[in-house]
């Protein structure tokens, strides 16, 4: 799910490139990539849990602060597209414009179950405030931290969450009956552009 850098490139239509931030659960990459196919910069970043509260939760703090971080190191290359993708077993819930708390770690134990659906089931246990949130899954977080902008997408929602039904092009009965399907952000394509990058992270990256 691509969103735009916000600027017209200088150099010739040939020359831009593409960065693919991959928040994966053990390592993390962003890497730079031509439009011929060739990887031009790498950094990687290995991942560890955090622990609130007595639960396994994903940092995404620090996940935030070395994306910025990366993404400046890449502020040189021609980069007119940012592509974020990660594992489908985490869902984010966003307070207004904030991050409302850190996200389930995977491998936290659940009460009876792995994909994100179990996890929603349990955060609205241990945070009740979840139910006036806009939820998003992992990847699309990092398309709304970098544009603003809160989108759902079916890869996402249909990979480790019960919260989807491919046959139908819906969210599942069960999303739909326990009132989940109308908290997350609105569903689109995966090749639709999310948005061009918030003035702070243009600002923080040189972007």
């Amino acid at each position: 799910m691509p969103l735009k850098k916000g600027r017209a490139l200088e150099s010739g239509a040939n020359q831009g490139t593409f960065v693919v931030v991959d928040l994966g659960k053990t390592v993390s990459k962003i890497s730079v990539w031509s439009r011929d196919g060739r990887m031009v910069d790498r950094r990687l970043r290995a991942t560890a849990p955090l622990i609130v509260e007595g639960t396994r939760r994903l940092d995404i703090g620090s996940v935030a602060v070395w994306l910025v971080e990366v993404l400046k190191e890449f502020s040189a290359h021609p980069i007119e597209t940012i592509v974020p993708v990660g594992h489908g077993a985490a869902v984010v819930a966003l307070a207004g414009d904030r991050l409302a708390f850190c996200p389930l770690d995977y491998e936290q134990a659940l009460p009876d179950g792995l994909n994100f659906g179990a996890q929603i089931y349990w955060l609205e246990q241990l945070h009740p405030e979840i139910e006036v949130t806009t939820l998003l899954p992992w990847a699309q977080y990092w398309a709304w931290f970098l544009t603003g902008n809160a989108v759902s997408e079916v890869t996402s929602l249909g990979c480790h969450s019960d919260v989807w039904a491919p046959d139908s092009g819906t969210f599942s009965p069960m999303a739909q009956r326990l009132g989940w399907a109308d908290r997350f952000a609105p569903v689109v394509g995966a090749a639709q552009v999310v948005g061009t990058i918030k003035p702070d992270i243009a600002a923080a990256t040189g972007l």
